[in-house]
């Protein structure tokens, strides 16, 4: 059981990005794009490490031990 549900968890992540780089109106906009593009590739460049251990877990799965 989930306190929040998980399709709805992405959406309340938007959310909230959003709501933070609208309050920051008094930077620079060249700040502000570069944290919206860190908002971005943060999450994507997680996403492609965790993917990356998987096929390397899936080859070799004496060298990576989930905890």
């Amino acid at each position: 059981m989930y306190l929040i549900p998980p399709e709805s968890l992405s959406r309340l992540l938007v959310v909230m990005a959003v709501t933070v780089v609208e309050m920051m109106n008094f930077l620079d906009p060249l700040i502000i794009t570069f944290i919206q593009v860190a908002l971005v590739i943060g999450p994507l460049s997680l996403l492609g490490v965790v993917l990356l251990l998987r096929k390397i877990e899936k080859n070799h799965p004496e060298r990576i031990r989930w905890k």
